[in-house]
């Protein structure tokens, strides 16, 4: 148990660093780590704990904690709880003001330019990862696709999306049928 606890505090302080403006960009990395290297939990679970997160108020990383006690019960919860938050909370205070008064330098707006492609990268990365953890037949990849289409081309909240796919389960499930 302390080498499951020595892992998961080290990965996700080291995905607290990589992540300061959000955990989406590292998925790619936790997905990796947490099902295929370590086989903490599985690729539906995967998706199950980021979409409860996302769900819940609060810092959208929060799913470490869900990992953290699947992989180790209650004391991985907190391991992996203060490891992700007082890395990148330590660091926000510190580099937010030297940040501040270095922002107009040359290379640090370079360095921020660069940054933008390097994210935009990763969040499609995580997307596909997303995708493919869940998506296992025909039916489920339209839907998510159309869920897609319908949040960036309307103003429909996503939660009514999400209330449908809830909904469309529920249904499936209590039909007997395997839509999903």
């Amino acid at each position: 148990m302390q080498t499951v606890l020595l892992h998961l505090m080290i990965q996700c302080a080291l995905w607290s660093l990589m992540a300061i403006g959000g955990n989406t960009v590292a998925i790619g990395d936790i997905h990796r780590y947490t099902v295929v290297d370590m086989h903490w939990i599985t690729d539906a679970q995967f998706v199950a704990f980021f979409a409860l997160s996302q769900a819940l108020p609060g810092p959208n990383g929060m799913f470490l904690v869900f990992i953290g006690q699947q992989a180790a019960g209650l004391p991985g919860a907190l391991v992996a709880l203060l490891a992700k938050l007082v890395p990148c909370s330590v660091l926000a205070y510190v580099g937010a003001g030297w940040l501040e008064k270095h922002t107009q330098t040359p290379w640090v707006q370079r360095v921020k330019r660069s940054l933008l492609p390097i994210s935009i990268g990763l969040i499609l990365a995580s997307t596909y990862i997303l995708m493919n953890s869940l998506e296992n037949n025909t039916t489920s990849l339209v839907l998510t696709l159309a869920s897609a289409a319908v949040v960036y081309y309307t103003r429909l909240n996503a939660i009514w999306l999400i209330i449908f796919g809830v909904v469309l389960g529920l249904g499936s499930a209590w039909l007997g049928v395997n839509w999903f």
